[in-house]
């Protein structure tokens, strides 16, 4: 007996029913479908690409991969088998196949959906080899906003620590450092054109810190050669310029982190000083000036910096301006304006207030792809939904959602002014006009008669006197059948962090500026693993983010059980872990049983034989009944 090896019109029938199916979430029904087409017609790639997102979805996905490589190996153009197999390669670890599928992908159809794919895809790599096509893929995601920057920099420090430039200036820099190499040590005239004319470089610079120890010396290095006037090259050239405002951008994003010695204080504060005066003179000064003063204190706190704006500068220069002048007057007059919500009285409340305050966290610059999808997939299109994001910070998330979520009336509430301003600055420059923000304290929150369809309290309650007690007040807001995004510090994943903050305390390091940076020399020089691990961690590479990372004035860290017992006390359903699909996968493989995933019990064995797994905190969604 002979089969028709390519699908007619019944096959098509016998496809689309078999679509149905699967859409409907009848998995089983539908593979069983996809089979019986591909029994008669095996070469039918569609049925293919589409059995193999059932195993997927089933959680087989190394079985999947087969039929998806099938279905592209048929049909070289089938889009959406690139897709489903850039998934599926990065659930079980293949990174390099699954980038090569998503740029086909991209390749073939750009769409919102292959771009955050690409993005999601990379963020993984870490690249041996240097790529003129991957380096305009990446600078092109961080331009474009295809995925949170932070979600891209590794990636990105890969490649540029390709360049030889770069590597051979990072190898002398480390065998020099603590001391700074001067320029004519470290770079000629056509190096210096190199850093300038590397456009990924640049583009991160003003995007996101740079969350590399070596690229973070070559700067700091370079960054004292500008000061010091031995940097190589003409600074009137526009593109070596450019590389300096984009340098003193970096430094801002990051709110000066990077390592400076004593004669490089004295020599930068002398600089500004000069700088001043010529602002309250209103007498020229050297362009390079303003970029170098820039680059080693916010611009903004100088006197009469507001007669900066008034200048003719150059296109970089008047850039510079706009985030370090222009955009903090901003915040400054939208403080005035942001209404008080609750009273703020406790200490701790205090406390945590006046951190966030003098270090606003995170400081961002671009929003990523929406990624709060799965919880709105449970509303009806278009139906509006109230939403309570409880400790906004500086409103990443909150931006994030509301781009994706225009229905929704969102109320973002925050300890802090500054975080707010810088929030609410934010959502203007993303015309959102559907957010609301307030100064509130979650303790306080019960008295303001509101309820909510979703709350999002993802990175707030351990920073409270009494997290479960907060997190009961927030229950009380949520509306029966409403969902909550939780988010607690782990204490097995946070060993390092504890390691750390016993170091702050026995050497007396104090939350400045300082003592973050003599603090954060001291990880990086430590021969204890645990310790200097903690150098690893995307939040060590900014001042707001290492000084909530090691010095916060109120941290609690809990378990799994802990949060299994609170769930069961207070009704609530745990319906899932934000977790990378490789972990997933790793976990399903552990523990295959359907509901493990939803299982407490099995994530605290995971844990226990993965202890990094919550490095970040343990992040989750819960819902409260219905009835």
């Amino acid at each position: 007996m002979s089969f028709d090896p390519s699908p007619n019109e019944g096959a098509v029938e016998l496809f689309r029913a078999a679509v149905a199916r699967h859409q409907a979430g009848a998995l089983v029904d539908a593979e069983r479908a996809y089979r019986q087409i591909l029994s008669k017609f095996p070469a039918f790639a569609e049925a293919h690409s589409r059995l193999g997102a059932v195993m997927v979805r089933q959680g087989r996905t190394s079985e999947a991969v087969t039929h998806m490589e099938r279905a592209v190996e048929l049909k070289p153009d089938l889009f959406e088998a690139y897709g489903n197999l850039a998934q599926a390669y990065t659930s079980i670890g293949q990174r390099e196949q699954a980038i090569d599928a998503a740029c086909r992908a991209l390749e073939l159809f750009e769409t919102p959906q292959t771009k955050a794919l690409f993005a999601q895809c990379v963020a993984y790599a870490r690249f041996t080899i240097d790529s003129d096509r991957f380096r305009a893929l990446l600078r092109r995601a961080l331009v474009e906003s295809w995925g949170r920057p932070r979600d891209l920099t590794r990636a990105c420090v890969s490649l540029i620590k390709l360049n030889p430039v770069v590597s051979d200036g990072i190898a002398l820099v480390n065998s020099a450092w603590p001391r700074r190499l001067p320029a004519d040590e470290l770079f000629n005239t056509s190096d210096m054109a190199a850093l300038a004319h590397h456009q990924l470089l640049c583009t991160l610079l003003e995007c996101d810190p740079v969350i590399d120890i070596d690229l973070e010396r070559l700067l700091t290095s370079v960054r004292c050669a500008m000061l010091t006037g031995t940097a190589g090259g003409n600074a009137n050239n526009e593109d070596l310029l450019s590389f300096y405002c984009s340098l003193a951008r970096q430094c801002f994003i990051n709110e000066y982190v990077f390592s400076v010695t004593p004669t490089e204080v004295d020599q930068a504060q002398r600089l500004r000083a000069s700088l001043e005066q010529a602002l309250s003179n209103g007498t020229p000064c050297p362009t390079l000036w303003l970029v170098i003063v820039g680059a080693y204190f916010p611009l903004h706190n100088l006197t009469n910096a507001a007669a900066l704006l008034e200048r003719p500068w150059p296109r970089a220069v008047k850039d510079l301006l706009v985030q370090q002048v222009q955009e903090p007057m901003q915040e400054r007059r939208i403080a005035a304006t942001i209404p008080t919500i609750t009273g703020i009285d406790s200490e701790v409340s205090r406390a945590v207030r006046q951190q966030y305050e003098e270090n606003p966290y995170p400081r961002w610059v671009k929003a990523g792809a929406p990624g709060l999808a799965a919880i709105l997939m449970h509303r009806p299109p278009n139906q509006p939904f109230d939403v309570l994001i409880a400790g906004c910070g500086t409103g990443l998330s909150t931006i994030e959602l509301a781009q994706q979520a225009r229905h929704a009336r969102i109320l973002a509430i925050d300890l802090s002014l500054a975080s707010l301003s810088y929030a609410m600055r934010m959502a203007q420059k993303f015309n959102l006009t559907h957010i609301e923000f307030g100064q509130a304290d979650i303790m306080q929150l019960s008295s303001i008669g509101r309820e909510f369809d979703f709350i999002d309290a993802s990175g707030v309650l351990h920073h409270l006197a009494d997290p479960w007690a907060g997190w009961r007040i927030l229950l009380s807001l949520l509306r029966p059948g409403g969902f909550m995004q939780v988010g607690l510090y782990s204490e097995l994943a946070r060993r390092n962090i504890v390691a750390a903050r016993a170091l702050i305390a026995q050497r007396g390091y104090q939350p400045i500026a300082e003592d973050i940076r003599r603090c954060r020399e001291d990880i990086i020089a430590s021969e204890d693993p645990l310790l200097k691990s903690v150098s690893k961690s995307g939040d060590f590479f900014s001042t707001s983010e290492c000084r909530d990372l090691l010095f916060h004035v109120q941290e609690h860290r809990t378990t799994l059980p802990e949060i299994k017992s609170f769930l069961a006390a207070n009704g609530l359903q745990f319906v899932g872990f934000f977790v990378d699909a490789l972990t997933q996968h790793t976990f399903a493989k552990r523990f295959p049983e359907p509901a493990a995933l939803t299982n407490l019990d099995r994530w605290h064995s995971f844990e226990a034989e993965f202890p990094e797994t919550f490095a970040s905190m343990y992040q989750f969604f819960a819902r409260k009944p219905a009835g």
